[in-house]
């Protein structure tokens, strides 16, 4: 970690000072020939890297010098974005004024100040250097040295949702398991069921099998997520958020009128209830009674829990179903399937793969994970350094700790710190791409510029595709790679994994450590990050932690208090003094105001609220000029709408969903850097009033690359006409909503200098012949357009998930969408809400050849089943939920055809 943070910022200082330069920035050239100094003595240094990284495991000299070298290395890094911020202020007022004093009192104690701190870090890279040279005989690797970072070295292209082609968990061995769960489900004397078994053997995966399965002979499905140090209260809220009840959710009630209210509530429901990953029993009897869940009311309600711990079933006296590790065919199935594509290997590795999947242990996690880092590898001589690696791994007290580490340990430097950045966000929770990658910007993971998103997603799919993190699965309905692929998570393995290399970096604390009062002493290194989301904390937490002798303001570049609804308050004594600061995400927390100061953070990239009571963004945020992510999403609290907004000139994200001011101000047209702007359809135009933002000056925001539009008036439809969109030729995902007459025209077709479009979503818009001409178009949805006839949709090339939902005038989709060839690369198919459609387009041999799930729901008035599915080879799941045709005699037919044809497909519908 330490050394791949020293090889960013190496890179770092060199494009900075030459930027800075270039600009004639004054700060950064009054300290120029330092800069140059401490660029060049870095790059020494990193030729060292290599070694040092192979010898810290084992030399404790070696780990320090390591350390020291990335705290060093960090703080240039700060002085120079210092400078560089300060320097664009203080040039912008010395072109403005005439005086004829060229600096300013601040500027030349600003000037003293940056020198000192300059003069500090030089002489610590002076002794760093006698270090290594003379004390630990580290050997320099030129040619290392001399190679650009692959951080900025590489092609990146960001045709977005070009996921891995595999699942990240292939369907090895489920079947029969699934089989066996759903038979104990079935047993009116199993109230509760325990899935038991250790870490990573894939006892969440099997059970979102069979919730997928079976949620819908339910009346309530509702699945929870525990962590280990859950809060009961906030477990019970997002139980009673299924079940509407506004009081739990809202916490106005206390822990026992919150159990009344969930067990009235599901007293008389047929349930499915699913805890996923419960580390402990509870003080009280056990957690099923806690939540307030009834038990045996209803012999047809279930509850499922998934644990570690036999004591957890025991204590909630649940029929246990014991998940072991796979079986030696199981494990070589699904070590095939992520090292070899699902194929056999070649006669001169078979033998050398068997013996690295036998060292995995049979548990799924670290099967996948060693043979995802092994895929496309044919050279001998990599299969057997990592069955050596393997072997040494199985020796040591942690194993699986140890074979996860590997795929770590040969990530590429530029990846390293930003899977350790991960280890920030709370257990089980989906990681928006976006956000992350903004983060990663913040702290100079990512170069920032006008690729920063591409080769962010580029960082997200390396990390997918070596199984380091996997894409949240959506439900039914919720289908489509601009939807459920953009959000992310971390195994519980993988997490600790993450946060013990945190730790060992020393430059990363859980809130509990936070709190320790002697963390100095026991470290000597002082907090550069605070994370409070691993647990509930409040307002005196916070004071503990401001107390501490670790936290120091002047280091510290992020902090979150994410999801602690506890603290109400933020104290100006916390942020005081944090001039380093970047990341500042206080987004569902209970605050209602933000300090002043938070306007001296002159560093700070990323400010979160989202969710706050906040009643107002203060005006001293318009001082941070550097800001570039800002979240007042879901503020109900919010009174109006920063009308400084357009001050924010490095802004490039901007989330003011459910803002709910009648107009926004103009000033979001001068946002010229802005990349993603969400909003809702409450986020309305203005066609009266100048001073207020109108569609024509969205022509302004050329970088966009995410926007959603409401069309509330017929002027705003005129512009829609005139082809107003045609200027955002960046823009990748759109999404136009016409709430101004069920007779609208379709959108001009100057639209498609749009060309790198990838998403687009029309809602009550007549749609086009022309939009077959989006080349590069993979997600089409099309819901309330009412057509007659739809367009050639089948000859899109790039198309990956189509979406047609809510028409009542179409009563036969094309002939075309069936024939062979069509829809190349579609794998999502959704069909809802047809009122009128009688059938659907016979399917021939070569049709959709990649489809792999089909939806056709809602569509009542269909007359027959659709012909020739069981042609479609790739099928996954196939959902047919049609009302009438669902009980006709053929369903039996075609059920046995397509389980014939492919046993594996998921077939929901006909089987009810």
């Amino acid at each position: 970690m330490e050394s791949a943070m020293v090889a960013l910022v190496v890179e770092k200082l060199g494009k900075m000072v030459i930027e800075q330069i270039n600009k004639e920035a004054s700060l950064v050239l009054s300290f120029r020939e330092d800069f140059e100094w401490l660029s060049n003595k870095l790059t020494r240094i990193r030729s060292y890297l290599r070694e040092a990284d192979l010898r810290s495991a084992h030399n404790e000299s070696v780990k320090s010098w390591l350390l020291d070298v990335a705290e060093i290395a960090l703080d240039a890094e700060d002085i120079l974005d210092e400078c560089a911020v300060q320097s664009e202020g203080t040039d912008n007022e010395s072109a403005q004024s005439s005086c004829v004093c060229a600096f300013s009192y601040s500027q030349l104690v600003f000037r003293y100040k940056m020198a000192r701190r300059i003069k500090d870090v030089k002489d610590r890279m002076r002794s760093i250097l006698i270090v290594d040279a003379k004390e630990l005989k580290l050997v320099g690797d030129v040619t290392h040295s001399n190679q650009p970072s692959t951080s900025t070295a590489q092609n990146v292209n960001w045709r977005g949702f070009n996921m891995i082609e595999r699942d990240s968990h292939p369907a090895v061995a489920i079947e029969s398991k699934v089989e066996q769960v759903s038979r104990l489900l079935d047993d009116p004397a199993a109230p509760v069921i325990a899935v038991v078994g250790m870490g990573g053997v894939g006892k969440t995966f099997l059970m979102q099998n069979v919730f997928s399965r079976i949620k819908d002979k339910f009346e309530k499905s509702i699945w929870l997520a525990i962590s280990q140090t859950y809060s009961l209260k906030k477990l019970q809220a997002a139980l009673a958020r299924e079940l509407d009840l506004d009081d739990v959710v809202n916490e106005r009630v206390d822990e026992v009128k919150a159990q009344e209210l969930i067990h009235g509530r599901l007293a008389s429901t047929k349930f499915l209830i699913v805890l996923d990953d419960v580390w402990r029993a509870t003080e009280q009897e056990n957690l099923v009674l806690a939540l307030g869940i009834p038990r045996g009311n209803n012999p047809e309600s279930k509850i499922v829990v998934t644990t570690r711990s036999r004591h957890v079933s025991s204590n909630m006296n649940a029929r246990v179903y014991e998940l072991q590790t796979l079986s030696k065919e199981e494990s070589w199935n699904l070590f095939c399937a992520f090292a070899f594509k699902g194929n056999q290997p070649t006669h001169h590795l078979e033998g050398i793969a068997r013996q690295v999947e036998g060292e995995c242990g049979k548990l799924p996690l670290a099967v996948k994970i060693v043979a995802a880092s092994l895929a496309n590898t044919t050279l001998s001589r990599e299969w057997e350094s990592k069955l050596q690696q393997l072997r040494a791994a199985s020796s040591t007290e942690d194993p699986i700790m140890q074979i996860l580490k590997l795929s770590y340990d040969s990530l590429p430097a530029h990846l390293k710190p930003c899977f350790v950045y991960l280890s920030f966000f709370p257990e089980d929770e989906e990681i928006d791409y976006q956000y992350l990658i903004n983060l990663w910007v913040a702290e100079g993971y990512i170069p920032q510029g006008d690729d920063q998103l591409d080769i962010g997603w580029s960082y997200i799919c390396h990390l997918q595709s070596l199984c380091l993190v996997e894409r949240v699965h959506a439900g039914v309905g919720e289908y489509g790679y601009g939807v459920c692929y953009r959000r992310f998570k971390l195994h519980d393995l993988l997490l600790d994994l993450a946060m013990s290399i945190a730790k060992e970096s020393q430059c990363a604390f859980s809130v509990e450590e936070a709190f320790k009062k002697d963390l100095t002493v026991q470290t000597g290194r002082t907090c550069h990050r605070i994370l409070m989301g691993k647990r509930s904390i409040g307002d005196d937490d916070v004071k503990v932690m401001v107390r501490n002798r670790a936290y120091s303001a002047s280091y510290l570049r992020t902090i979150s208090f994410s999801k602690n609804l506890g603290i109400q308050n933020i104290p100006p004594n916390l942020i005081n003094g944090a001039r380093v600061l970047r990341v500042l995400d206080l987004s569902g927390t209970g605050i209602s105001a933000l300090p002043n100061c938070v306007g001296n953070l002159k560093l700070l990239r990323v400010l979160n609220l989202n969710e706050t009571n906040i009643t107002e963004v203060p005006e001293c945020v318009k001082s941070i000029k550097g800001l570039r992510f800002l979240d007042i999403s879901f503020c109900m609290s919010l009174e109006q709408f920063p009308k400084w907004i357009g001050e924010l000139n490095s802004l490039e994200h901007l989330d003011i969903r459910q803002y709910i001011e009648k107009s926004m101000p103009k000033g979001i047209s001068k946002l010229v850097s802005l990349q993603v702007l969400k909003l809702t359809d409450m986020n309305k135009l203005s066609v009266e009033d100048n001073d207020f933002l109108q569609l024509q000056h969205f022509v302004n925001l050329v970088n966009l690359r995410e926007l959603l539009i409401s069309i509330h008036h017929e002027a705003e439809l005129k512009s829609i006409e005139d082809g107003i969109l045609a200027s955002l030729v960046k823009v990748r995902n759109l999404i136009i909503q016409n709430v101004t007459t069920d007779n609208c025209p379709p959108v001009s077709e100057k639209m498609l200098a749009m060309k790198d479009l990838e998403s687009l979503s029309l809602i009550r818009f007549a749609v086009p012949n022309w939009i077959c001409g989006f080349s590069n178009l993979m997600e089409l949805k099309l819901s309330n357009c009412h057509c007659v006839e739809y367009p050639a949709l089948e000859i899109m090339p790039s198309l990956i998930t189509l979406y047609l939902s809510e028409n009542s005038n179409c009563k036969a989709l094309p002939k075309g969408f069936g024939k062979p060839g069509g829809f190349p690369k579609l794998r999502v198919f959704e069909i809802i809400d047809f009122v009128v459609l009688e059938e659907l387009p016979e399917l021939e041999d070569g049709a959709m050849p990649r489809l792999e799930i089909l939806q056709v729901l809602s569509c009542e008035n269909l007359k027959k089943h659709p012909c020739g599915l069981e042609l479609l080879k790739s099928l996954k799941e196939c959902h047919l939920y049609y009302m009438k045709v669902t009980q006709m005699s053929e369903s039996g037919e075609l059920l046995n055809k397509l389980k014939a044809n492919n046993p594996n497909v998921k077939i929901y519908g006909l089987e009810n």
